[in-house]
């Protein structure tokens, strides 16, 4: 049955399937991605002490959140080469991009380095002072490299090669994992794990360069391509995301220096747990932009205002079915998980990451991501919410981490989030061609959060009538939930065009 609202004609086979194919082989990407850093840490939490692994997660986090820059052009410089329909043009776009790849790398990584000094020398002591530092250098130095490299990962999604750029960068996780294996089991110093845990950009860059080479697109540096006028397509809207970027690194970046300043690296050690369980929705969110910016900046160039509202409601009522299990399981199941993870040391997060994965039920539904926004020309609006959602954070993070602890932090996050949900709905709907709010709730919202109130029920009902204790136990709780509320899902929400769709991938991915 159709969605009201929605015109009749839709995306013909070929375009849902490319954006389907994209996604779902993305969200394998980052889900390889997410099991590597995973593993990373389950290892590194049974070989340090917890007052080690604060000091780990402190200065390699780093990485992660200082990419503000490289973020911030990176989505603007795919949405620019995605818009130019020429390939030649696009070429010529690469060739801007890639300059301003290079002075981002370059920046990052003097910006990494310093803090990881800085972050020494404030809140560590004796020898995990000297590994930070030690392993900031050089994890500076790598993911500059690494920066610059990754214009070809860009490029190719810019192309909508998702499936070739997606496969490229498991095969990249694949060597990362091998790569800090062998560092941890023989034994390197703290200081070398650090500065070695930021290579992914850079073997995910240097593999997408041979595949773009193999697959001959027209991806080369030429100095002619770097115009004053192509620069410019790209840097204001980069701008606007730069301001989220920041955001992003206040509100999730602060956290763990917050928590040191007011407690210690012991306390940062606990709370390392939520935030790499909580980073599985923001990478995943991260995974949904990488379809959706190129091709709603594709459609918004074309005026197609039928395929916008598709996108809008379609892609919100899979994206909630994705996220509202991930979410729910891990709420309900967080003190468990925590055990048998990482070790009965770190179930005092339970609470903390609870709390910091909550909003994600908000922000499960496409038409508030900011990729949609962004590919839809929305960027600015998007950076003044955030903008206010991370003051309100940093204050919240302030006031109410030395009464609470761990749960500062998360609470910090989460209210302000939720504060801020009308409004990105709105620019949302806004940017969605005319979807109406009501049908976005009877299609998206009612099976999505339906469902997700079965699934708790049924966990917490679990807990109070046999607590799951063991890895089996605890796995068996959290797979087979999440497996039952998509076979739910699949067999009594989704159409039988719908089913038919993911039939195909399945046996496409099979």
């Amino acid at each position: 049955m159709r969605p009201p609202g929605v015109a009749p004609s839709e995306p013909g086979p070929g375009e849902a399937r490319l954006l389907a194919s994209g996604a779902l082989v993305q969200q394998i990407a980052q889900a390889s991605g997410l099991l590597a850093l995973l593993v990373i840490v389950t290892v590194l939490a049974r070989r340090l002490s917890v007052a080690e692994l604060g000091a780990y997660g402190l200065v390699a986090s780093l990485a992660g959140y200082l990419l503000v820059l490289r973020n911030s052009v990176a989505s603007s410089a795919v949405r620019a080469m995605a818009s130019a329909l020429d390939s030649a043009e696009r070429a010529r776009m690469f060739s801007a991009a890639a300059a301003l790849y290079f002075g981002v790398g370059l920046a990052t990584g003097v910006v990494i380095a310093v803090a990881a000094v800085l972050l020494a020398a404030l809140i560590l002591e004796g020898a995990l002072a000297d590994d930070a530092r030690v392993g900031g250098l050089g994890l500076g130095l790598v993911t500059a490299v690494g920066i610059a490299a990754s214009v070809y990962l860009d490029a190719l999604r810019a192309e909508r090669q998702f499936v070739r750029a997606a496969t490229t960068e498991i095969a990249a996780v694949a060597l990362y994992l091998g790569l800090m294996l062998a560092l941890i089991l023989s034994g390197a110093g703290l200081g070398v794990v650090i500065a070695v845990s930021g290579t992914l950009p850079l073997l995910s860059g240097l593999l997408c360069a041979l595949v773009v080479r193999r697959l001959a697109l027209p991806f080369w540096f030429a100095r002619n391509g770097v115009t004053r006028d192509r620069v410019m397509e790209i840097v204001p809207v980069a701008g606007y995301l730069l301001v989220v970027e920041l955001s992003n690194l206040v509100m999730y970046g602060f956290q763990r220096v917050i928590l040191g300043a007011f407690t210690s690296a012991r306390t940062i050690g606990l709370y390392e747990g939520p935030v790499r369980a909580h980073n599985l929705f923001y990478a995943l969110n991260g995974a949904l932009a990488v379809p959706v910016v190129p091709s709603a900046s594709r459609y918004v160039t074309a005026r197609d205002a039928r395929r916008m509202r598709e996108l809008a409601l379609r892609g919100t009522r899979y994206t909630l079915a994705l996220f509202v299990p991930l979410c729910v399981v891990l709420m309900a199941l967080a003190e468990p998980l925590l055990d048998v993870w990482l070790g009965d040391r770190y179930g005092d997060g339970a609470t903390a990451l609870t709390i910091l994965v909550s909003y994600w039920l908000l922000y499960g539904g496409l038409v508030v991501t900011p990729g949609f926004l962004v590919g839809a020309g929305a960027a600015r609006y998007v950076a003044r919410i955030f903008v206010l959602v991370a003051a309100l954070n940093l204050v919240l993070s302030l006031a109410l981490t030395p009464a609470l602890g761990l749960e500062g932090p998360a609470l910090a996050t989460a209210i302000p989030f939720a504060l801020a949900f009308p409004l990105m709905l709105g620019v949302g709907l806004r940017a969605s061609a005319g979807v109406p709010l009501g049908d976005l709730a009877r299609h998206a919202w009612l099976p999505a959060y339906g469902l997700g109130v079965v699934l708790a029920a049924m966990l917490v009902g679990l807990r109070l009538v046999a607590e799951p204790a063991t890895l089996p136990a605890v796995l068996g709780a959290a797979v087979g939930g999440v497996l039952a509320y998509w076979l739910a899902f699949y067999a009594l929400v989704l159409d039988p065009r719908e089913r038919g769709l993911v039939r195909g991938l399945v046996r496409r991915q099979a």
